[in-house]
């Protein structure tokens, strides 16, 4: 009984931590040009959750940050159209999977 004990603990060690992919999730978002000069942004994750309160940031094409902001409890955020390509980036926190960019022309 004492051999088994030790392989069954690393047996279940692994398996958790092979499992834990299945627990993981990523971050999407959707963009709408509102036709108004602003576009509105709205993160939601695959399991889906909102991306509540995430930071989203424009960015040119250089890096240069050209507005920042956060989502709305609904993970959704409205702001100016910029008149040159930028990189949207909404950024709900550390973790894999719980970013995601998109370049816009």
């Amino acid at each position: 009984m004492r051999k088994i004990l030790p392989g069954f603990f690393a047996f279940m060690v692994l398996a958790l931590i092979l499992n834990s992919q299945a627990f993981a999730h990523t971050l999407f978002i959707t963009v709408e040009d509102n036709e108004d000069g602003t576009v509105t942004v709205q993160g939601m994750f695959s399991t889906g959750g909102t991306a509540a309160w995430a930071e989203v940031c424009l960015e040119d094409e250089k890096g240069k940050v050209l507005w920042k902001g956060k989502a709305d409890a609904d993970g959704e955020c409205t702001f100016k159209k910029p008149n040159v390509p930028y990189t949207i980036i909404m950024d709900a926190g550390t973790g894999p999977g719980h970013q995601a960019r998109e370049e816009r022309p």
